[in-house]
């Protein structure tokens, strides 16, 4: 029994240390700037490792997704803005042509204030990929206090 429970918490161990590598592949940062009333959310990746845009060729990787919650606080001014140009390549892994993000990216998106204090909640799903391997896309949970 006891040999039993030290292999469990190994392997919870384990499995702790490889979801905290993988959090550090891309780390996702948001914040609200007054000057131009958008929210800014920016992804910095590790060394190797890209992220696709909100546009890639649908027969590629998963593209980038950005979803907010409902917010009475809050009006959505148009889509998310990719204010960092992609890297347009074809890509050998997926066969088509994609647009992606290495280093850093950094998106936008307008809003309105329909009140002065607001706590605007939102979702980034995203896929990553190396030149080997691309890991299952995740939903990477934000929120901003105005």
């Amino acid at each position: 029994m006891h040999k039993l429970l030290s292999l469990l918490i190994c392997l919870c161990s384990i499995s702790l240390a490889a979801q905290n590598s993988l959090d550090q592949l891309v780390v996702w940062t948001a914040s609200y700037d007054k000057a131009s009333s958008s929210l800014n959310i920016e992804a910095e990746l590790k060394t190797d490792w890209v992220i696709y845009s909100q546009h890639t060729d649908p027969e590629g990787p998963i593209p980038l997704q950005f979803d907010f919650d409902d917010n009475e606080a809050v009006e959505f001014i148009g889509e998310v803005e990719e204010l960092t140009t992609p890297i347009i390549k074809h890509s050998e892994m997926f066969g088509v042509e994609v647009m992606k993000f290495k280093d850093k990216a950094s998106f936008r998106q307008k809003i309105e204030l329909k009140s002065e204090a607001a706590l605007i909640k939102g979702y980034v799903t995203f896929m990553t990929c190396d030149s080997q391997k691309c890991l299952p896309p995740r939903t990477i949970p934000f929120e901003v206090k105005i």
